[in-house]
C-alpha cells in the first residue's frame, strides 16, 4: 500500500455526459422517436411495425442496436404513464445519449462512373443520328 500514493489513486469524474443535444425536428434520432411514439400501441409496438422502424432509422444512418434503444426509451416513457406524442420530449435526456450518425462521404467515384457512362451514351446516340441522317 505505500506503493501507491494519494496522488496516482483513480478519481472517478462526478461529471454525467449529457450525449449530443437534439439538432432538432430532423435529427435522425428525434424522427425516429416520433415515428415509434406514432406506432405504438398502448406501451408496445409489433414486430412489423418494430422492423420497418428499424429499416427506417438505417435509412437514416442509425444502427439497428441504436434503433432499438431509441424505440425502448420511447416506450419506457409510454410504460410510464405519458401520452404517446409526448414520450419524444420526455424521453428526450435519453435519446441524447444515442450517438448521431457519423455524416455519410458524397460518392464521387460513383457520381463521376455514372455522369461518364451517361456522356458516352449520349455521345454514340449523337453520333449514330448524325450516321443516319
Amino acid at each position: 500500500m505505500r506503493l501507491v500514493s494519494r496522488a496516482t489513486r483513480f478519481r472517478p469524474s462526478l461529471e454525467v455526459d449529457r450525449g449530443q443535444a437534439i439538432r432538432g425536428t430532423a435529427d435522425p434520432r428525434w424522427v425516429l422517436a416520433v415515428r415509434a411514439s406514432e406506432q405504438l400501441q398502448g406501451a408496445t409496438l409489433t414486430p412489423p411495425s418494430r422492423d420497418r422502424l428499424v429499416r427506417m432509422a438505417q435509412t437514416l444512418g442509425l444502427t439497428a442496436f441504436d434503433a432499438h434503444l431509441i424505440i425502448a426509451v420511447v416506450q419506457d416513457q409510454a410504460r410510464r404513464g405519458y401520452a404517446p406524442s409526448f414520450c419524444p420530449t420526455a424521453g428526450e435526456p435519453q435519446l441524447r445519449m444515442v450517438p448521431l450518425p457519423a455524416p455519410r462521404p458524397w460518392p464521387w467515384p460513383r457520381v463521376l462512373r455514372v455522369t461518364l457512362i451517361f456522356s458516352t451514351l449520349l455521345a454514340l446516340e449523337i453520333v449514330a443520328v448524325r450516321w443516319c441522317l
